[in-house]
Parts: structure tokens; C-alpha cells; sequence
């Protein structure tokens, strides 16, 4: 499991204990405890996959709050990505990639994928 995804894997637990913590508060306290790499804790990509599905409602046990920007690809690509994970949940990295047309290079679908693996994930209401 990459850093990314375990970084989601806390994020979502900090939520779930913390009702007070905002997706943002939670992703970079997380992402800070896997990494101590500035740039690794920057990256746009698996921040804002992570904050997609918390603030859409695809997080178990977390509302949503669609108080995030929703515009542009990586947003876009994070609902994709969630939704055949959830239709799909035997698809590969590979597959995924085939249907988005996108290689993911920065451990986006490895959050996706972890978060299902550990029940995390659903469709919004």
C-alpha cells in the first residue's frame, strides 16, 4: 500500500473520531505522518481525490459537506475512478486506466482502491 493510500486510510479515521475536523484538517495531518517529504505532501492529485470523495459523500460514516470547488479533471477523474471501483470492485489499476484514458502515476486509484478494500467507500445518497 503507497503512502497516499494510507494517508486516506487516517484521513477517513480522523473524520469519522473527529467529528470537528474538516477533509482538508485530516488529509494533511494524515499525509504528514507518512511522509516527511515537503513535496510528497503537496502533491495535488491524491489531496484532492481524497477531498472529492470526502466532500461528495462517497466516504462510510462521513457526510457530505460539498463545500470543494467541484471543476476540472482531477475532480472529475475521482468520482470516475470511485464509481467503477464500486460497480467493479475486481478492476485493476490497469483496467482503470484503460477506462479513464489517464495513468496514474501520483497514487490516486490506490487511494480509491484501498479505501473500498477496507469498506470505506459508497455511493453517494
Amino acid at each position: 500500500m503507497n503512502k497516499y493510500a494510507i494517508a486516506a486510510l487516517k484521513a477517513h479515521h480522523y473524520l469519522v473520531v473527529s467529528k470537528s475536523m474538516s477533509p482538508r484538517e485530516a488529509w494533511a495531518t494524515a499525509v504528514a505522518e507518512v511522509t516527511e517529504s515537503e513535496s510528497a505532501r503537496k502533491k495535488g492529485c491524491p489531496k484532492i481525490t481524497f477531498l472529492t470523495l470526502a466532500d461528495c459523500g462517497y466516504l462510510k460514516n462521513i457526510e457530505a459537506r460539498h463545500e470543494e470547488k467541484r471543476r476540472g479533471k482531477l475532480h472529475q477523474r475521482a468520482i470516475q475512478v470511485a464509481n467503477l471501483i464500486l460497480d467493479f470492485p475486481a478492476i485493476s489499476k490497469s483496467e482503470l486506466a484503460d477506462k479513464t484514458c489517464y495513468k496514474d502515476s501520483q497514487g490516486s486509484y490506490d487511494i480509491v482502491l484501498a479505501l473500498a478494500q477496507k469498506g470505506l467507500l459508497k455511493h453517494p445518497k
